[in-house]
């Protein structure tokens, strides 16, 4: 019993001397796309804040929604499965609720291989348009409101405003 003790003692003292620094911050910050017409996000959203151990680190905030439906606008069939063009309302999505759809979509579609997600229908079209005789107008639709490409049922790609965003495999 007396070596139990021991043993919790020692990991506690770890996870104090681990935990106790002037330099640890904890913050967690997320980009918000919000389209036009979009709903308010601090009505919907939920959020996390977290501050640096000092105090003085401002704190970040996590924000985003779940996708409430979507509309398939576009199905392509090929030797693999199918691929879908679907348009989401507009939202104050972060990429993990963007991934989050993706991975429901794949469960409730079993013949699904690949999947282009927009906001907005115009640009769902303009993906149609081959990429060099696509208009400046088209080029813009597409940056603004393409957010993901699924290939393959387990690779997930960001695009437009949240190409900042690594993608990769699905779930990593």
């Amino acid at each position: 019993m007396r070596t139990r003790w021991i043993a919790i003692l020692a990991v506690f003292a770890l996870v104090v001397v681990a935990c106790d620094g002037d330099d640890a911050e904890l913050s967690t910050d997320s980009t918000i796309v919000t389209g036009p017409g979009g709903t308010d996000a601090a009505s919907e959203a939920t959020s996390t804040t977290t501050g640096g151990s000092d105090g003085t680190s401002p704190p970040g905030t996590l924000a985003g929604e779940a996708v409430s439906g979507y509309e398939v606008v576009e199905e392509i069939e090929n030797d693999n499965g199918v691929e879908q063009h679907i348009v989401i309302p507009n939202g104050a999505y972060t990429d993990v609720d963007l991934e989050n759809f993706v991975i429901d979509l794949i469960e409730q579609n079993p013949d699904l291989y690949g999947a282009e997600i927009f906001d907005d229908v115009l640009a769902a079209g303009a993906f149609l348009v081959v990429e060099a005789d696509r208009t400046d107008e088209e080029t813009a639709l597409l940056e603004r409101h393409h957010f993901v490409t699924l290939t393959g049922r387990d690779r997930i790609d960001f695009h437009g405003p949240f190409a900042e965003f690594p993608g990769g495999a699905i779930g990593s």
